[in-house]
């Protein structure tokens, strides 16, 4: 359980290197991607290696989450070059640390849930249904917290549906 939660502080960074990655590629910069990959292996097997006497098996799980990071931050410096286009905005920059809100509360609603529906998923019969309850409600919390913290609002939520539809 400890290495999954050390890696899952690594998930996302993987997921925005996924979002980074293609402002080198659209550029037609393979190198630049392929040299901060390098590096970060670097970094995860000095780490992992390292670490591993000193603080046992779940020094690879540290490692891979850390090298994750570095690589993130390696993308977003140099990412850099490539102008304005690749510059967090003021409305982005005003609304992040809203976003983050909004999760890290929609977490201890998940967590508190997870305390109240654990003994369900050990029934069969109710184990669907407490899953269920759990996204639904999940959702839900994040939905209000984003709105109480104006990190989104509905208008702007309605405006964006339809502009898709």
């Amino acid at each position: 359980a400890l290495a999954v939660a050390i890696y899952g502080l690594g998930l996302p960074a993987f997921v925005l290197q996924k979002v980074v990655q293609p402002v080198f590629f659209a550029r037609e910069d393979t190198r630049s991607p392929f040299r901060y990959a390098i590096v970060a292996m670097v970094v995860n097997a000095v780490i992992a290696v390292g670490l591993a006497p000193v603080i046992g098996w779940f020094a690879a799980a540290l490692a891979t989450t850390v090298a994750a990071w570095a690589m993130l931050l390696l993308l977003v410096l140099g990412a850099r070059k490539f102008g304005e286009t690749t510059r967090f905005d003021a409305r982005f920059r005003a609304r992040a640390w809203r976003i983050a809100l909004a999760s890290a509360l929609m977490g201890l609603v998940l967590a508190g849930l997870m305390l109240l529906l654990g003994p369900l998923f050990g029934m069969p019969g109710l184990r669907w249904l407490a899953l269920l309850a759990l996204i639904g409600l999940g959702g839900l919390s994040y939905f209000a917290f984003g709105t109480l913290t104006r990190a989104f609002s509905l208008a702007e939520l309605k405006s964006r549906l339809r502009r898709s539809a």
